[in-house]
């Protein structure tokens, strides 16, 4: 009897034991399964979505920039040149053949009402979307110049600038063309296009280039710090490669 007694205990245990694993978890087991059904997104799905793109900025408001120079309509020289040729301008998307564009002309920087000239090159290139952000152009844009140090480059630029005008061909041993070709360290940023097909470049206080007439780029860069309001670089620029 008293074995008996013992196996009947034996099988109550048993008993309750298979009751309690076929009940699942308790309260606490409930919370835990109900969290799992709706889980947080991962740092890579969160990395991935999609970022809108801001709208595009407008057009250099040309009127408003000769104003500030005092230009004339129909000036023909200096800074007040290149505002007039940009009323005309066509679109441009930034993107050459190549993948690789440069380009060198006359600049003129005006500075507290001050204009100073200087050679400034220029480059295009071509870059992977993943590098860029949303709604931007796929290159990258670099505004510079020939500084004054390379004598005989700058000399020999400005003697391809006259040629260029005239719609010919430097000779292959043009230092200044030769300078824009080879030079390999350019202070790249990034570009979008404007409402009105034109490109805006992220550089100092924001730089805005088109295609002239005449095939060349103008390019009007505003100065990152103004004491007044045309201050800025105003330049044409010639294709150097393309």
């Amino acid at each position: 009897m008293r074995t008996r007694g013992c196996r009947v205990v034996v099988a109550v245990v048993i008993s309750l034991a298979g009751c309690d694993k076929a009940q699942g978890p308790g309260p606490a087991g409930s919370a835990k399964s109900g969290a799992s059904s709706t889980p947080a997104p991962s740092a890579s799905a969160v990395a991935s979505a999609p970022r809108e793109a801001t709208p595009p900025p407008e057009d250099l408001d040309v009127a408003s920039a000769q104003k500030a120079l005092k230009c004339a309509d129909n000036a023909k020289a200096g800074a007040c040149s290149v505002l007039a040729s940009m009323k005309g301008c066509s679109p441009w998307s930034g993107v050459v053949p190549s993948g690789d564009g440069r380009w060198l002309g006359k600049g003129y920087v005006v500075q507290d009402g001050k204009t100073t000239e200087q050679i400034t090159i220029a480059r295009a290139k071509r870059v992977s979307l993943a590098e860029v952000g949303p709604g931007q152009l796929p290159v990258k844009i670099a505004i510079g110049e020939i500084p004054p140090e390379e004598k005989n480059a700058v000399d020999q630029a400005e003697r391809a600038i006259r040629t260029y005008e005239r719609h010919d061909v430097p000779a292959k041993s043009n230092a200044g063309v030769e300078y824009v070709k080879q030079l390999a360290t350019w202070p790249d940023a990034f570009a979008t296009s404007t409402a009105g097909g034109h490109v805006y470049v992220l550089s100092q206080g924001g730089a805005f280039m088109c295609q002239g007439a005449k095939q060349q780029l103008l390019l009007v860069r505003r100065a990152a710090t103004r004491g007044a309001a045309g201050d800025g670089l105003y330049a044409e620029l010639w294709a150097a490669s393309w």
